[in-house]
């Protein structure tokens, strides 16, 4: 707790346009997450960890929102899927894997889903 703390001290002392790496960190010292603030907010690309370090996600944001492609992780670091955000929505494709091979996709828009293909072959076929 003091480290999320000391952290945020840190930050409120930063001028307003300022761009800077942040790292925060588990209790047990292993690293949780970093990226880049800008205005105090969360910008470009940012990394998450499990309490053990493998990586669970990874993917953009702009002014505190998800956006672009996002990359989710099991705890052994194998892809689970990757999704299109928009505004902190998903939005776009959702690819889903299992042990490494592509397995079905989703369409979402606005955080709604509005198509599913349970097939490679049937998400082929689509587009």
């Amino acid at each position: 707790m003091s480290i999320i703390l000391n952290a945020l001290q840190f930050l409120s002392f930063l001028p307003n346009d300022s761009k800077i790496y942040f790292k925060q960190y588990y209790e047990n010292g292993i690293l949780k997450e970093e990226g880049w603030l800008k205005n105090n907010k969360k910008t470009d690309y940012w990394y998450y960890y499990y309490e053990k370090g493998n990586k669970k996600e990874e993917g953009h944001y702009f002014n505190n929102k998800k956006i672009k492609w996002w990359i989710f992780y099991d705890e052994k670091q194998v892809v689970l899927k990757k999704s299109e955000y928009k505004n902190d929505e998903l939005n776009g494709l959702t690819i889903i894997y299992k042990k490494g091979k592509i397995v079905s996709a989703e369409k979402y828009s606005s955080g709604i889903k509005i198509k599913q293909w349970n097939t490679l072959e049937e998400f082929k076929k689509d587009n």
